[in-house]
């Protein structure tokens, strides 16, 4: 049994010295920019889509983000990041190592 205890009394004078959690300031308000449409080619991104879910990987390996898009069907798409910043090409629809389009078809 006194083995068991052993952890709990090391632990207890950590909880004694953390103290109460602060809450933030309630003058801290969030700003946040305006949202800003991305362009894929000469579309914007997800256009035409239920609910176009974006994230930011390095699909090609050229160290730039590029976007791959999901949408509520099921589709997934690719828009590779060209050579400027925030411009990316059109979107392409992304490939299976069978070379079929990925679609997890949703409906």
């Amino acid at each position: 049994m006194r083995n068991l205890l052993a952890p709990l009394v090391l632990l207890a004078p950590g909880l004694l010295l953390a103290g109460e959690p602060k809450a933030a300031s309630p003058s801290a308000t969030p700003e946040f920019k305006a949202p800003v449409r991305l362009m894929a080619g000469e579309k914007f991104l997800g256009e035409g889509r239920y609910y176009p879910s974006p994230v930011f990987r390095d699909m090609n390996g050229d160290g730039k983000l590029d976007v791959v898009v999901g949408d509520l069907r099921g589709h997934l798409t690719i828009a590779l990041r060209t050579g400027r910043a925030m411009e990316f090409a059109a979107e392409t629809d992304l490939l299976g190592d069978d070379g079929k389009a990925l679609d997890f078809s949703n409906w």
